[in-house]
């Protein structure tokens, strides 16, 4: 047996980092979906219509959608938001900011 294992040592070694690595890629996947909330400050003006139109496109979902994740995920109780409110949207952080690194008025 022990010579057995001593033969086959490389495959097992390499069979138990596999493993190891692919618990380390779906824990890390799961890490990187959160990372793709942002919370933003509702702005006098926002509207969840308004907010859909500018994200919901890169984001491949469409209008209805967007304002339904939102709704849903924010537990709002209706499609209405006010000024002062907080939202989760579902936007790469990077989208609020432009190339000169200034960030854009919709968040606070």
């Amino acid at each position: 047996m022990s010579k057995l294992i001593e033969k086959y040592s490389f495959v097992i070694l390499f069979i138990v980092l596999s493993f190891i690595f692919g618990l380390y890629l779906t824990f890390s996947a799961e890490d990187n979906q959160d990372s793709s909330l942002v919370e933003i400050k509702v702005q006098q003006g926002d509207t969840l219509w308004g907010l859909s139109q500018e994200y919901g496109n890169s984001l491949s979902l469409s209008e209805k959608e967007f304002i339904e994740w939102v709704t849903s995920e924010n537990k709002l109780s209706s499609h209405l938001i006010k000024e002062g409110d907080t939202l989760v949207l579902p936007v790469q952080s990077e989208d609020y900011y432009t190339e000169d690194g200034i960030q854009l008025a919709s968040e606070d």
